[in-house]
């Protein structure tokens, strides 16, 4: 009801910004004058009509004033239907350039003098006196609103008449009406008013200087000081009406919005309360909801643990695949490399070697086939010093024959894996330390009584050690404190919520760390 009664309310406020002042009054000199809706407020003609008022612009009876072409007010008009209109009467009667003409003249607006117009009822009229169809005259009428105006430019195209012919039929058309029509007042206000004032003031007081009673006070202090505001209000009347008129429309559309904005915020907050009446449906049904949905949210939270711990398990054997293979290429490579360096080693330092080579040198600079070179002879004796040995049970020396250099690096790179991959034993000591401190009775544990370094020690511990073995487990229950509200009753539930989502967070943690500490 409160909504209905809102929306008729706004379709009273959307007229009362064009219209509003038409029911309100302006008091000058205690005359109460109808205002109309406009900046201009409203215009007194000389005939007592009231019309719009605008900047420039006065009213006069045609037939009385008789105004001349470039005395009439003009406008810039919007004829968006009556192109279309136009267009399709233009395309039936074969007249394009007619149209394109008229299209390019008012792309921009169409210049035209207000009041040389006739209206839709007349202009069916008069199609109706020359013999017009009735689908001709339907297709305006159903066309234009019957407040539509048509100026004689457009009867000028549409009827393929000449221009001047019908501009005059319009003003012929509105003098026979006693149209009350806008004039610009630039061009036809009275010329020489101060001439003429100065005239009728020093007229006045040569002709009545030799009356009874008229005194110089009379002709200079009353009479001269009535004709100076005579002559003020004639200068600034307009201004000053302008000013005031235009103020007012301007107060008049600022409350206007301040009571649309005002209705509009009611209108938000009635939004919020909308769905209120359902809140006890919705508590009927709250348990049922509530129990299906926690048990898609448990069966959710198993898989995504699930999924998390096969991806965490899957990246770590894939890590060592990685590894061992990375571990075989590299062995082949420190194969050659060792038994290079020997070479490098034991060639300065074995005379037999340095002669053995030195022949073998001369020997191929002779031509002759070169047996027992010393360089080959050492590679292959080197490789053949690693066939049938077990790298695992030789001692590594980097200083040593090649499977002692061999098994050294092997042993260098088992022991990047085991710390890589495994769990070293400082790190078991380590977590068995710690847990000692939060023993609580035989098989228990209370890690509040833990230090804040330890147990952030401890935290660190079970995510690498986790991280190296391809585990995962959830740290946290993944849920963000409840915002405080405006109200308190709502807020100490909020901080009842909250103080569990904690207390959950503290038992996972508690039950986490419980577990691992036991594997160890």
């Amino acid at each position: 009801m409160a909504m209905s009664m809102l929306t008729a309310r706004r379709g009273t406020l959307a007229a009362f910004r064009s219209s509003r002042v038409l029911t309100q009054t302006r008091s000058f000199w205690n005359v109460s004058l109808p205002v109309l809706g406009g900046p201009g407020g409203a215009h007194i003609t000389k005939y007592h009509i009231v019309r719009p008022g605008k900047d420039g612009v006065t009213y006069d009876d045609f037939l009385l004033a008789l105004p001349e072409r470039d005395h009439l007010a003009s406008f810039t008009k919007e004829v968006p239907l009556f192109i279309r209109y136009l267009k399709v009467v233009t395309d039936q009667e074969q007249r394009p350039e007619a149209f394109s003409a008229f299209l390019e003249r008012a792309k921009s607006g169409l210049v035209v003098e207000s009041d040389v117009f006739i209206s839709t009822e007349e202009l069916l009229a008069l199609m109706w006196k020359n013999g017009y169809s009735d689908s001709e005259r339907n297709a305006v009428q159903f066309t234009f609103p019957a407040d539509y105006k048509f100026h004689y430019p457009e009867l000028s195209v549409m009827f393929d008449i000449v221009e001047e012919d019908t501009y005059k039929f319009c003003m012929r058309t509105r003098m026979e009406k006693s149209h009350i029509g806008e004039l610009d007042w630039a061009k036809v206000k009275p010329q020489g008013m101060l001439r003429n004032h100065w005239l009728i003031f020093g007229t006045g007081l040569f002709i009545f200087k030799s009356f009874p009673f008229f005194s110089y006070y009379f002709g200079v202090k009353v009479f001269g000081t009535g004709m100076w505001c005579w002559t003020m209000w004639s200068l600034m009347s307009r201004m000053i009406a302008k000013v005031c008129r235009r103020n007012e429309y301007m107060a008049a559309q600022k409350t206007a919005q301040d009571v649309m904005d005002g209705e509009d915020a009611i209108v938000e907050s009635m939004k919020r309360f909308a769905n209120d009446a359902k809140c006890v449906e919705y508590l009927k049904t709250f348990k049922e909801d509530t129990e299906s949905k926690m048990g898609v949210y448990r069966k959710a939270l198993v898989m995504k643990m699930k999924d998390d711990l096969s991806e965490r398990a899957t990246k770590q054997l894939q890590a060592i695949a990685s590894f061992e293979a990375s571990m075989g290429s590299a062995m082949q490579e420190l194969v050659v490399k060792e038994a290079a360096a020997s070479f490098k080693e034991m060639f300065p330092k074995n005379k037999p070697m340095q002669d053995k080579a030195f022949a073998c040198a001369v020997q191929g600079l002779a031509g002759g086939e070169v047996k027992d070179d010393p360089v080959s002879v050492h590679f292959q004796a080197a490789f053949k010093s690693l066939q049938g040995v077990d790298l695992a049970t030789v001692k590594g020396n980097a200083a040593g024959s090649l499977p002692e250099r061999v098994a050294f690096a092997q042993q260098a790179k088992e022991l990047e894996f085991q710390s890589t991959f495994m769990v070293t034993a400082q790190e078991a000591e380590e977590v068995r330390a710690i847990a000692t401190k939060a023993k609580s009775g035989a098989s228990d544990y209370d890690f509040s009584k833990l230090p804040a370094d330890a147990v952030k020690r401890l935290e660190a511990l079970y995510t690498s050690i986790n991280q190296k073995v391809g585990y995962s487990m959830p740290t946290n229950l993944g849920t963000k404190p409840i915002g405080a509200t405006s109200d308190s009753t709502a807020n100490s539930y909020v901080e009842n919520v909250n103080g569990q989502l904690t207390a959950l967070d503290a038992k996972l943690q508690e039950a986490r760390l419980k577990a691992f500490v036991a594997a160890f």
